[in-house]
């Protein structure tokens, strides 16, 4: 009983730094003394901290019979304690993996993700099943996307998107708008979608909770008659969901992001139009009818598109990573949504040569990408022949926001010649005066990035323990948490 208590509180203690501590990481970055050191999993749970309710037991045997979840959870226990997946922002929850199966950890309680048969709209196409038998025994694929687990502000509820599964990736198929109640585990499904088996491949690829939590945002990406994408909108306490909007427009990469105004900001991530300036999408409703334009920067910018989108309501700070020329990220953009897009205009990058930030105009920017084409740009508009060792700045492979917004965690390419040698770091960046310091810790060449090993979620940053993802090779690669030390 008491080994369960110190666990229960350890967990408790993981859980509850839902910001980081500011002070002690303001000052170690003055300091210039950076350092991720790994941080102990609290999460050890036995067969009896499991809640195994009859109506998880009677939905999971209805979809699939030969399934015994005590014998699983028993099973699963002895190949070692859970993977921790996700903190909740909020500082209560925490969405983890055992033995490839998914658990949610809430308020000290365990419970395994099962399909919910009681809440949610009918199930006309199988896709409580679809996702049940797709993911069960690799959970950690449901979650495999840039967006990473969406929490709602109470860490409740997640919502489940993934916009990989539109593209070529028939092992995983159709992926339906979904939210985990992590407080009990259940998989609640909010629309009914047609299966590819019926000619029709679309997916959920963006999503979003409301700031007071009612509602869940999200993006279905497709083949409708009436248009390419949908913005939907469900109410959580009705279980409601009405389209918000139907488009042509190729807006649906996410992340997906809402303002105070309750506006939605979404990258254009259009590689088809990257001689033009990169911009980003905003769905806006006016009088009751909405709307989705761009918000266009003040320069004229050939080969940049916006391709990941950060935004902190605490800090007020928002970060646009930018796709350039179908090859890397080079460039970043820092601007305020809410002061008018105010620094959107400005180019950002990190110098190759030492650790600070650049600041480019339009015309400075298309001066260093013109020098590292061997194709000149003003001859073809959509040049794929790059010069690597004539760009004078670090590629941006992957990037995450602090918790309070205050701070940008980069893992950062370094090249050098035509077939280049790669080296990586991983920095700092300091959003108020983008001072940038060097973090020590986990090998920088270790975290999984990209498609490398199917995983795109390197790096969760939501408490001031983050989740890193590292590999020891093709087939050795495992999820670890973080701390500043």
């Amino acid at each position: 009983m008491k080994k369960k208590l110190v666990s229960l509180l350890l967990c408790m203690a993981l859980l509850c730094a839902a910001l980081p501590a500011l002070a002690d990481l303001d000052a170690a970055f003055e300091a210039g003394t950076l350092k991720l050191a790994e941080a102990d999993n609290p999460f050890t749970p036995a067969a009896a901290d499991f809640e195994l309710t009859e109506d998880m037991l009677a939905a999971v045997k209805e979809l699939s019979p030969e399934t015994d979840v005590p014998a699983m959870v028993e099973e699963a226990l002895k190949a070692g304690p859970p993977t921790v997946l996700s903190l909740a922002p909020s500082g209560n929850a925490a969405i983890l993996e055992l033995a490839g199966y998914g658990v949610c950890f809430s308020e000290g309680k365990y419970h395994v993700i099962w399909p919910g048969a009681t809440r949610g709209v009918e199930d006309t196409y199988g896709n409580r099943k679809d996702f049940f038998t797709r993911f069960a025994g690799k959970y950690r694929t449901s979650f495999d996307d840039y967006s990473g687990v969406i929490w709602s502000p109470d860490g409740r509820y997640v919502a489940v998107s993934n916009q990989y599964v539109l593209f070529g990736s028939a092992k995983l198929g159709i992926l339906a708008p979904m939210v985990i109640d992590v407080s009990t585990g259940e998989t609640i499904l909010l629309e009914a979608i047609p299966t590819a088996e019926k000619g029709i491949r679309h997916s959920i690829s963006a999503a979003c909770f409301s700031r007071d939590g009612r509602y869940l945002y999200y993006i279905i990406y497709g083949r409708f008659e009436d248009g390419r994408i949908r913005l939907c909108r469900c109410d959580l306490a009705t279980g409601e969901t009405e389209i918000l909007l139907k488009s042509d427009e190729r807006a649906f990469v996410p992340p997906l992001r809402e303002l105070a105004d309750g506006s939605l900001l979404l990258s254009d991530n259009n590689q088809t139009k990257l001689a033009e300036f990169g911009s980003v999408y905003r769905f806006a409703e006016k009088d009751g009818e909405w709307t989705l334009g761009h918000i266009e920067g003040t320069a004229t910018v050939r080969y940049i598109s916006p391709s990941r989108l950060f935004y902190s309501e605490k800090s007020g700070f928002a970060v646009a990573l930018d796709s350039t020329l179908l090859i890397d990220r080079y460039s970043f953009q820092l601007f305020r949504p809410e002061e008018d897009f105010a620094g959107f205009d400005r180019i950002l990058c990190l110098s190759e040569e030492k650790d600070e930030v650049v600041s480019l105009t339009g015309a400075e920017w298309e001066a260093a990408v013109n020098a590292a084409l061997e194709v000149p740009c003003d001859e073809d508009p959509r040049p794929r022949s790059f010069t690597y060792a004539q760009l004078p700045y670090r590629g941006i492979e992957y990037a995450v926001m602090s918790p309070d917004g205050n701070y940008l965690l980069a893992v950062t390419k370094s090249t050098t010649g035509p077939k280049p040698d790669i080296t990586r770091d991983v920095l700092l960046i300091r959003l108020s005066d983008l001072a940038v310091r060097k973090v020590e810790g986990p090998d920088a060449m270790s975290i999984v990035l990209g498609a490398q090993l199917n995983w795109r979620r390197a790096i969760e940053w939501n408490t001031d323990t983050l989740v890193i993802v590292t590999a020891a090779g093709a087939d050795n690669y495992q999820v670890g948490t973080y701390q500043f030390e």
